[in-house]
Protein backbone atom coordinates (compact mmCIF):
# COMPACT_ATOMS: atom_id res chain seq x y z
CA UNK A 1 0.00 0.00 0.00
CA UNK A 2 2.76 2.47 0.92
CA UNK A 3 4.53 1.69 -2.38
CA UNK A 4 1.37 2.55 -4.32
CA UNK A 5 0.98 5.75 -2.30
CA UNK A 6 4.61 6.65 -2.97
CA UNK A 7 4.22 6.05 -6.70
CA UNK A 8 1.04 8.16 -6.84
CA UNK A 9 2.62 11.01 -4.91
CA UNK A 10 5.71 10.83 -7.10
CA UNK A 11 3.51 11.85 -10.01
CA UNK A 12 1.65 14.63 -8.24
CA UNK A 13 4.23 16.24 -6.06
CA UNK A 14 5.08 19.84 -7.02
CA UNK A 15 8.61 19.79 -8.47
CA UNK A 16 9.72 23.05 -6.92
CA UNK A 17 9.22 21.59 -3.48
CA UNK A 18 11.22 18.48 -4.39
CA UNK A 19 14.09 20.81 -5.22
CA UNK A 20 13.70 22.78 -1.98
CA UNK A 21 13.90 19.56 0.07
CA UNK A 22 17.04 18.55 -1.80
CA UNK A 23 18.46 22.02 -1.25
CA UNK A 24 18.23 21.52 2.51
CA UNK A 25 19.81 18.07 2.27
CA UNK A 26 22.72 18.75 -0.09
CA UNK A 27 23.55 22.25 1.10
CA UNK A 28 23.44 25.63 -0.57
CA UNK A 29 24.90 24.60 -3.91
CA UNK A 30 22.43 25.86 -6.52
CA UNK A 31 24.18 23.89 -9.29
CA UNK A 32 23.44 20.63 -7.47
CA UNK A 33 19.81 21.66 -7.03
CA UNK A 34 19.48 22.59 -10.71
CA UNK A 35 21.00 19.30 -11.78
CA UNK A 36 18.77 17.17 -9.56
CA UNK A 37 15.66 19.16 -10.44
CA UNK A 38 16.28 18.81 -14.16
CA UNK A 39 16.83 15.08 -13.92
CA UNK A 40 13.66 14.71 -11.87
CA UNK A 41 11.64 16.62 -14.43
CA UNK A 42 12.94 14.32 -17.16
CA UNK A 43 12.55 10.98 -15.42
CA UNK A 44 9.82 11.42 -12.77
CA UNK A 45 11.41 8.38 -11.11
CA UNK A 46 10.50 7.40 -7.55
CA UNK A 47 13.03 8.67 -5.04
CA UNK A 48 13.61 8.66 -1.27
CA UNK A 49 12.98 12.40 -1.37
CA UNK A 50 9.50 11.74 -2.70
CA UNK A 51 7.14 12.10 0.24
CA UNK A 52 4.80 9.36 1.42
CA UNK A 53 2.44 8.78 4.33
CA UNK A 54 4.82 6.61 6.35
CA UNK A 55 7.67 9.02 7.15
CA UNK A 56 7.00 9.13 10.90
CA UNK A 57 10.18 11.05 11.69
CA UNK A 58 9.10 14.03 9.56
CA UNK A 59 5.41 13.82 10.45
CA UNK A 60 6.02 13.97 14.22
CA UNK A 61 9.16 16.10 14.33
CA UNK A 62 7.41 19.03 16.07
CA UNK A 63 5.82 16.79 18.74
CA UNK A 64 7.35 15.88 22.08
CA UNK A 65 7.67 12.23 23.06
CA UNK A 66 5.05 12.84 25.75
CA UNK A 67 2.65 14.09 23.05
CA UNK A 68 3.30 10.96 21.00
CA UNK A 69 2.69 8.68 23.99
CA UNK A 70 -0.51 10.54 24.81
CA UNK A 71 -1.73 10.32 21.19
CA UNK A 72 -0.99 6.60 20.98
CA UNK A 73 -2.75 5.84 24.28
CA UNK A 74 -5.84 7.92 23.50
CA UNK A 75 -6.26 6.66 19.93
CA UNK A 76 -6.03 3.09 21.24
CA UNK A 77 -8.69 3.78 23.87
CA UNK A 78 -10.89 5.47 21.25
CA UNK A 79 -10.74 2.38 19.03
CA UNK A 80 -12.55 0.36 21.74
CA UNK A 81 -16.30 0.38 20.98
CA UNK A 82 -17.27 -0.16 24.61
CA UNK A 83 -15.49 3.05 25.58
CA UNK A 84 -16.84 5.06 22.62
CA UNK A 85 -20.42 3.94 23.35
CA UNK A 86 -20.17 4.95 27.01
CA UNK A 87 -17.66 7.81 26.89
CA UNK A 88 -19.90 10.56 28.27
CA UNK A 89 -21.46 8.54 31.14
CA UNK A 90 -17.99 7.29 32.09
CA UNK A 91 -16.59 10.83 32.13
CA UNK A 92 -19.57 12.18 34.08
CA UNK A 93 -19.19 9.34 36.62
CA UNK A 94 -15.46 10.04 36.97
CA UNK A 95 -16.21 13.74 37.48
CA UNK A 96 -18.76 12.94 40.20
CA UNK A 97 -16.32 10.64 42.04
CA UNK A 98 -13.15 12.74 41.65
CA UNK A 99 -14.67 16.22 41.84
CA UNK A 100 -14.25 18.99 39.28
CA UNK A 101 -10.66 19.93 40.10
CA UNK A 102 -9.14 16.44 40.06
CA UNK A 103 -11.19 15.39 37.02
CA UNK A 104 -10.05 18.51 35.17
CA UNK A 105 -6.43 17.81 36.19
CA UNK A 106 -6.74 14.35 34.58
CA UNK A 107 -8.88 15.17 31.53
CA UNK A 108 -7.28 18.45 30.38
CA UNK A 109 -3.74 17.16 29.69
CA UNK A 110 -5.09 13.95 28.07
CA UNK A 111 -8.34 13.78 26.03
CA UNK A 112 -8.94 17.52 26.04
CA UNK A 113 -5.41 18.43 24.95
CA UNK A 114 -5.44 15.72 22.26
CA UNK A 115 -8.58 16.91 20.47
CA UNK A 116 -9.27 20.51 21.60
CA UNK A 117 -7.46 23.75 20.75
CA UNK A 118 -8.12 25.36 24.14
CA UNK A 119 -10.66 27.62 25.82
CA UNK A 120 -8.71 30.90 26.02
CA UNK A 121 -7.24 33.19 23.41
CA UNK A 122 -3.73 32.37 24.61
CA UNK A 123 -4.28 28.61 24.20
CA UNK A 124 -5.85 29.02 20.75
CA UNK A 125 -2.95 31.22 19.68
CA UNK A 126 -0.48 28.54 20.84
CA UNK A 127 -2.40 25.88 18.91
CA UNK A 128 -2.30 28.10 15.81
CA UNK A 129 1.47 28.57 16.18
CA UNK A 130 2.06 24.83 16.68
CA UNK A 131 0.11 24.02 13.54
CA UNK A 132 1.86 26.74 11.58
CA UNK A 133 5.21 25.09 12.41
CA UNK A 134 3.95 21.98 10.58
CA UNK A 135 2.57 23.99 7.67
CA UNK A 136 -1.05 23.49 8.75
CA UNK A 137 -3.86 26.05 8.96
CA UNK A 138 -6.56 26.72 11.54
CA UNK A 139 -10.23 25.81 11.12
CA UNK A 140 -11.95 26.34 14.47
CA UNK A 141 -15.05 24.37 15.39
CA UNK A 142 -16.97 25.85 18.37
CA UNK A 143 -18.68 23.12 20.42
CA UNK A 144 -22.18 24.57 20.07
CA UNK A 145 -25.19 22.85 18.54
CA UNK A 146 -28.79 21.91 19.27
CA UNK A 147 -31.13 19.06 18.36
CA UNK A 148 -34.91 18.99 18.09
CA UNK A 149 -36.63 19.73 21.39
CA UNK A 150 -33.55 21.32 22.98
CA UNK A 151 -34.54 24.93 22.27
CA UNK A 152 -34.55 27.61 24.93
CA UNK A 153 -34.74 31.42 25.09
CA UNK A 154 -33.34 33.84 22.53
CA UNK A 155 -30.57 34.77 24.98
CA UNK A 156 -28.85 31.44 24.32
CA UNK A 157 -28.64 32.08 20.57
CA UNK A 158 -27.47 35.68 21.13
CA UNK A 159 -24.72 34.39 23.43
CA UNK A 160 -23.68 31.64 20.98
CA UNK A 161 -23.48 34.08 18.07
CA UNK A 162 -21.36 36.53 20.06
CA UNK A 163 -19.13 33.72 21.37
CA UNK A 164 -18.51 32.26 17.90
CA UNK A 165 -17.85 35.75 16.48
CA UNK A 166 -15.25 36.36 19.19
CA UNK A 167 -13.48 33.14 18.19
CA UNK A 168 -13.21 34.60 14.67
CA UNK A 169 -11.60 37.71 16.17
CA UNK A 170 -9.12 35.54 18.10
CA UNK A 171 -8.11 33.68 14.93
CA UNK A 172 -7.40 36.96 13.17
CA UNK A 173 -5.38 38.29 16.12
CA UNK A 174 -3.43 35.00 16.25
CA UNK A 175 -2.28 35.67 12.69
CA UNK A 176 -4.00 32.57 11.26
CA UNK A 177 -3.58 32.44 7.47
CA UNK A 178 -6.94 32.51 5.64
CA UNK A 179 -8.73 31.26 8.79
CA UNK A 180 -11.85 29.09 8.51
CA UNK A 181 -14.58 29.15 11.16
CA UNK A 182 -17.09 26.32 11.32
CA UNK A 183 -20.51 26.94 12.84
CA UNK A 184 -23.87 25.26 13.16
CA UNK A 185 -27.05 27.05 12.14
CA UNK A 186 -28.72 25.53 15.23
CA UNK A 187 -26.30 27.45 17.45
CA UNK A 188 -27.96 30.66 16.18
CA UNK A 189 -31.63 29.70 15.84
CA UNK A 190 -33.91 26.95 17.21
CA UNK A 191 -33.45 23.48 15.70
CA UNK A 192 -37.25 23.05 15.76
CA UNK A 193 -37.70 25.99 13.36
CA UNK A 194 -34.92 24.71 11.07
CA UNK A 195 -36.56 21.26 11.02
CA UNK A 196 -39.97 22.72 10.12
CA UNK A 197 -38.44 24.69 7.23
CA UNK A 198 -36.73 21.48 6.08
CA UNK A 199 -40.15 19.87 5.76
CA UNK A 200 -41.35 22.68 3.48
CA UNK A 201 -38.56 22.28 0.88
CA UNK A 202 -39.91 20.60 -2.24
CA UNK A 203 -43.44 20.56 -0.77
CA UNK A 204 -44.76 24.12 -0.25
CA UNK A 205 -41.66 25.93 -1.56
CA UNK A 206 -38.61 25.30 -3.72
CA UNK A 207 -35.13 25.59 -2.23
CA UNK A 208 -34.57 28.67 -4.39
CA UNK A 209 -37.70 30.45 -3.11
CA UNK A 210 -36.77 29.92 0.54
CA UNK A 211 -33.08 30.80 0.02
CA UNK A 212 -34.10 34.04 -1.70
CA UNK A 213 -36.38 34.92 1.24
CA UNK A 214 -33.38 34.54 3.56
CA UNK A 215 -31.23 36.57 1.14
CA UNK A 216 -33.78 39.41 1.03
CA UNK A 217 -34.03 39.44 4.82
CA UNK A 218 -30.22 39.66 5.13
CA UNK A 219 -29.65 42.22 2.39
CA UNK A 220 -32.78 44.36 2.63
CA UNK A 221 -34.32 43.63 6.02
CA UNK A 222 -37.47 42.21 4.39
CA UNK A 223 -39.48 40.31 7.03
CA UNK A 224 -40.04 36.61 6.35
CA UNK A 225 -43.60 35.47 7.04
CA UNK A 226 -44.37 31.81 6.41
CA UNK A 227 -48.02 30.80 7.01
CA UNK A 228 -46.88 27.28 7.95
CA UNK A 229 -45.13 28.71 11.04
CA UNK A 230 -46.74 30.20 14.15
CA UNK A 231 -46.23 33.87 15.02
CA UNK A 232 -43.58 32.93 17.56
CA UNK A 233 -41.79 30.64 15.10
CA UNK A 234 -41.75 33.35 12.43
CA UNK A 235 -40.27 35.71 15.02
CA UNK A 236 -37.61 33.11 15.92
CA UNK A 237 -36.84 32.63 12.22
CA UNK A 238 -36.44 36.36 11.52
CA UNK A 239 -34.36 36.93 14.65
CA UNK A 240 -32.17 33.93 13.73
CA UNK A 241 -31.61 35.22 10.19
CA UNK A 242 -30.67 38.63 11.66
CA UNK A 243 -27.99 36.86 13.73
CA UNK A 244 -26.72 35.10 10.59
CA UNK A 245 -26.66 38.48 8.79
CA UNK A 246 -24.52 40.15 11.46
CA UNK A 247 -22.26 37.11 11.67
CA UNK A 248 -21.82 37.01 7.87
CA UNK A 249 -21.02 40.74 7.64
CA UNK A 250 -18.38 40.37 10.37
CA UNK A 251 -16.91 37.42 8.48
CA UNK A 252 -16.60 39.49 5.29
CA UNK A 253 -14.97 42.37 7.22
CA UNK A 254 -12.42 40.04 8.89
CA UNK A 255 -11.70 37.99 5.74
CA UNK A 256 -12.91 34.77 7.39
CA UNK A 257 -14.29 31.74 5.60
CA UNK A 258 -17.51 30.71 7.37
CA UNK A 259 -18.29 27.00 7.02
CA UNK A 260 -21.85 25.90 7.77
CA UNK A 261 -21.80 22.42 9.32
CA UNK A 262 -24.29 19.76 8.24
CA UNK A 263 -26.40 18.12 10.93
CA UNK A 264 -29.13 15.44 10.78
CA UNK A 265 -30.97 14.77 7.49
CA UNK A 266 -34.31 15.84 8.98
CA UNK A 267 -32.96 19.40 9.29
CA UNK A 268 -30.30 19.51 6.56
CA UNK A 269 -32.55 21.07 3.91
CA UNK A 270 -33.46 23.83 6.36
CA UNK A 271 -29.75 24.33 7.02
CA UNK A 272 -29.16 24.56 3.25
CA UNK A 273 -31.90 27.22 3.00
CA UNK A 274 -29.93 29.36 5.48
CA UNK A 275 -26.52 28.55 3.99
CA UNK A 276 -27.60 29.29 0.41
CA UNK A 277 -29.39 32.47 1.50
CA UNK A 278 -26.13 33.58 3.15
CA UNK A 279 -24.18 32.67 -0.02
CA UNK A 280 -26.49 34.87 -2.11
CA UNK A 281 -25.88 37.75 0.33
CA UNK A 282 -22.15 37.40 1.02
CA UNK A 283 -20.56 35.40 -1.83
CA UNK A 284 -20.75 38.21 -4.39
CA UNK A 285 -16.99 38.42 -5.01
CA UNK A 286 -15.54 35.29 -3.39
CA UNK A 287 -16.71 32.26 -1.41
CA UNK A 288 -17.14 33.50 2.17
CA UNK A 289 -19.99 31.10 3.11
CA UNK A 290 -19.47 27.37 2.50
CA UNK A 291 -22.02 24.60 3.00
CA UNK A 292 -21.21 21.01 4.05
CA UNK A 293 -22.04 17.89 2.03
CA UNK A 294 -22.06 14.44 3.64
CA UNK A 295 -21.10 11.71 1.19
CA UNK A 296 -22.43 8.84 3.28
CA UNK A 297 -25.87 10.02 2.02
CA UNK A 298 -27.25 8.50 -1.19
CA UNK A 299 -28.35 11.96 -2.41
CA UNK A 300 -25.00 13.73 -1.84
CA UNK A 301 -24.12 14.23 -5.52
CA UNK A 302 -27.67 15.30 -6.46
CA UNK A 303 -27.76 17.75 -3.53
CA UNK A 304 -24.43 19.46 -4.22
CA UNK A 305 -24.96 19.65 -8.00
CA UNK A 306 -28.41 21.27 -7.60
CA UNK A 307 -27.12 23.74 -4.99
CA UNK A 308 -24.09 24.69 -7.12
CA UNK A 309 -26.47 25.33 -10.04
CA UNK A 310 -28.79 27.44 -7.87
CA UNK A 311 -26.06 29.71 -6.47
CA UNK A 312 -24.06 30.11 -9.70
CA UNK A 313 -27.22 30.82 -11.75
CA UNK A 314 -27.77 33.86 -9.52
CA UNK A 315 -24.22 35.12 -10.16
CA UNK A 316 -22.70 34.21 -6.78
CA UNK A 317 -19.66 32.23 -5.70
CA UNK A 318 -19.94 28.79 -4.11
CA UNK A 319 -18.09 27.16 -1.21
CA UNK A 320 -18.32 23.55 -0.02
CA UNK A 321 -16.91 21.30 2.68
CA UNK A 322 -17.01 17.72 1.41
CA UNK A 323 -16.90 14.99 4.05
CA UNK A 324 -17.77 11.33 4.28
CA UNK A 325 -19.95 12.37 7.20
CA UNK A 326 -21.06 11.57 10.71
CA UNK A 327 -24.50 10.87 12.25
CA UNK A 328 -24.72 7.59 10.28
CA UNK A 329 -25.85 5.35 13.14
CA UNK A 330 -28.63 7.71 14.26
CA UNK A 331 -29.83 8.20 10.66
CA UNK A 332 -30.21 4.44 10.18
CA UNK A 333 -32.09 4.05 13.47
CA UNK A 334 -34.44 6.94 12.62
CA UNK A 335 -35.19 5.54 9.15
CA UNK A 336 -36.05 2.15 10.65
CA UNK A 337 -38.12 3.65 13.46
CA UNK A 338 -40.11 6.03 11.23
CA UNK A 339 -40.43 3.64 8.29
CA UNK A 340 -38.77 5.63 5.52
CA UNK A 341 -35.99 4.60 3.16
CA UNK A 342 -32.53 4.55 4.74
CA UNK A 343 -30.81 7.71 3.39
CA UNK A 344 -27.34 6.24 4.05
CA UNK A 345 -25.27 4.38 1.45
CA UNK A 346 -25.50 0.60 1.89
CA UNK A 347 -21.75 0.01 2.24
CA UNK A 348 -18.56 1.77 3.28
CA UNK A 349 -17.28 1.25 -0.29
CA UNK A 350 -20.38 2.97 -1.71
CA UNK A 351 -19.65 5.97 0.52
CA UNK A 352 -16.08 6.05 -0.80
CA UNK A 353 -17.39 5.98 -4.37
CA UNK A 354 -19.85 8.77 -3.62
CA UNK A 355 -17.08 10.85 -2.01
CA UNK A 356 -14.89 10.46 -5.11
CA UNK A 357 -17.82 11.28 -7.42
CA UNK A 358 -18.66 14.48 -5.48
CA UNK A 359 -15.01 15.56 -5.35
CA UNK A 360 -14.52 14.93 -9.09
CA UNK A 361 -17.70 16.88 -9.91
CA UNK A 362 -16.52 19.84 -7.84
CA UNK A 363 -12.94 19.75 -9.11
CA UNK A 364 -14.17 19.85 -12.73
CA UNK A 365 -16.40 22.79 -11.80
CA UNK A 366 -13.44 24.62 -10.21
CA UNK A 367 -11.27 23.92 -13.27
CA UNK A 368 -13.93 25.86 -15.23
CA UNK A 369 -14.83 28.72 -12.85
CA UNK A 370 -11.56 29.15 -10.89
CA UNK A 371 -11.74 31.37 -7.79
CA UNK A 372 -15.55 31.55 -7.96
CA UNK A 373 -15.65 28.19 -6.18
CA UNK A 374 -13.62 26.86 -3.24
CA UNK A 375 -13.85 23.49 -1.53
CA UNK A 376 -12.32 21.74 1.47
CA UNK A 377 -11.95 17.98 1.08
CA UNK A 378 -12.27 16.43 4.51
CA UNK A 379 -10.71 12.98 4.46
CA UNK A 380 -8.89 10.67 6.88
CA UNK A 381 -8.34 8.14 4.13
CA UNK A 382 -4.91 7.97 2.46
CA UNK A 383 -6.28 6.67 -0.84
CA UNK A 384 -8.95 9.39 -0.80
CA UNK A 385 -6.34 12.10 -0.20
CA UNK A 386 -4.18 10.79 -3.05
CA UNK A 387 -7.21 10.67 -5.35
CA UNK A 388 -8.03 14.34 -4.65
CA UNK A 389 -4.41 15.47 -5.01
CA UNK A 390 -3.88 13.53 -8.23
CA UNK A 391 -7.15 14.72 -9.79
CA UNK A 392 -6.67 18.40 -9.00
CA UNK A 393 -3.15 18.42 -10.46
CA UNK A 394 -4.33 16.56 -13.57
CA UNK A 395 -7.00 19.26 -14.03
CA UNK A 396 -4.33 21.98 -13.78
CA UNK A 397 -5.53 23.42 -10.46
CA UNK A 398 -2.58 24.94 -8.61
CA UNK A 399 -2.17 22.97 -5.31
CA UNK A 400 -1.37 26.04 -3.20
CA UNK A 401 -3.89 28.50 -4.70
CA UNK A 402 -6.56 27.87 -2.05
CA UNK A 403 -9.32 26.81 -4.45
CA UNK A 404 -9.04 23.23 -3.17
CA UNK A 405 -7.83 22.55 0.37
CA UNK A 406 -7.70 19.48 2.61
CA UNK A 407 -9.09 19.06 6.11
CA UNK A 408 -8.63 16.62 8.97
CA UNK A 409 -9.74 16.52 12.61
CA UNK A 410 -7.28 18.03 15.09
CA UNK A 411 -5.53 15.32 17.11
CA UNK A 412 -5.79 12.75 14.33
CA UNK A 413 -4.39 11.88 10.90
CA UNK A 414 -1.18 13.90 11.14
CA UNK A 415 0.39 11.23 8.93
CA UNK A 416 -1.91 12.55 6.14
CA UNK A 417 -2.01 16.26 7.02
CA UNK A 418 1.72 16.95 7.39
CA UNK A 419 2.92 15.15 4.22
CA UNK A 420 0.25 16.89 2.12
CA UNK A 421 1.23 20.29 3.55
CA UNK A 422 4.92 19.55 3.00
CA UNK A 423 4.14 18.67 -0.62
CA UNK A 424 2.65 22.11 -1.24
CA UNK A 425 -1.05 21.44 -0.71
CA UNK A 426 -3.12 23.59 1.66
CA UNK A 427 -4.25 21.67 4.74
CA UNK A 428 -6.54 22.75 7.59
CA UNK A 429 -7.16 21.09 10.93
CA UNK A 430 -10.69 21.21 12.35
CA UNK A 431 -10.03 22.33 15.92
CA UNK A 432 -12.79 22.19 18.57
CA UNK A 433 -12.70 25.14 20.98
CA UNK A 434 -14.40 25.64 24.34
CA UNK A 435 -14.32 24.84 28.06
CA UNK A 436 -13.94 21.25 29.27
CA UNK A 437 -17.54 20.89 30.48
CA UNK A 438 -18.99 21.96 27.12
CA UNK A 439 -16.51 20.20 24.89
CA UNK A 440 -16.62 16.71 26.46
CA UNK A 441 -20.28 16.01 25.53
CA UNK A 442 -19.50 17.35 22.04
CA UNK A 443 -16.41 15.12 21.75
CA UNK A 444 -18.29 12.04 22.96
CA UNK A 445 -20.92 12.58 20.24
CA UNK A 446 -18.23 13.10 17.62
CA UNK A 447 -16.44 9.93 18.79
CA UNK A 448 -19.61 7.87 18.34
CA UNK A 449 -20.27 9.45 14.93
CA UNK A 450 -16.67 9.03 13.76
CA UNK A 451 -16.38 5.43 14.96
CA UNK A 452 -15.09 4.27 11.56
CA UNK A 453 -12.44 7.03 11.53
CA UNK A 454 -11.30 6.16 15.06
CA UNK A 455 -11.21 2.44 14.31
CA UNK A 456 -9.27 3.23 11.15
CA UNK A 457 -6.60 5.11 13.07
CA UNK A 458 -4.55 1.88 13.35
CA UNK A 459 -2.20 3.13 10.66
CA UNK A 460 -1.55 6.28 12.70
CA UNK A 461 -0.98 4.19 15.82
CA UNK A 462 1.62 2.08 13.98
CA UNK A 463 3.53 5.21 12.95
CA UNK A 464 3.33 6.69 16.45
CA UNK A 465 4.74 3.47 17.89
CA UNK A 466 7.56 3.40 15.31
CA UNK A 467 8.53 7.00 16.10
CA UNK A 468 8.44 6.40 19.87
CA UNK A 469 10.70 3.32 19.42
CA UNK A 470 13.01 5.27 17.12
CA UNK A 471 13.42 8.03 19.71
CA UNK A 472 13.93 5.53 22.53
CA UNK A 473 16.62 3.71 20.53
CA UNK A 474 18.28 6.99 19.52
CA UNK A 475 18.35 8.29 23.12
CA UNK A 476 19.63 4.95 24.42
Amino acid sequence: HSDRARMALTKIRPLGLHASLLYRRVGANPQVVRTVQTSTQESQAPSVEMLDFSDHKTVFKFKSTFDLLRSLSILRICSINLFVDNALPLMRRAEAILGNKIFSAVARPTFYRQFVGGDTEEELSKTCELMRSSGLRLMVCPAMEEDEGEGSGEEKYDFNTQYISEIGDMMVRAGAEKPCLQFKITAMMPADVVTKISGMVGVEYSMKELAELVHRKISGGETISLPQLSGEENHQLNTGVERLAGFGRAGVDKDLRLLVDAEYTYMNQGISVMALGMMLAFNKEKPVIWNTYQCYLKQALNTISSEVALVTSLGCCFGAKIVRGAYMEKERKLAKMKGYEDPVNDTYEATGEMYNAVVEFMLKHIATVGDACNIVCGTHNEAGAIHVAKTLTELGIEPGCGQVVFGQIYGMADQISVPLATAGFTVYKSVPYGPLGEVLPYLSRRAAENRVVLAGARREQELLLKEIKRRATYQA
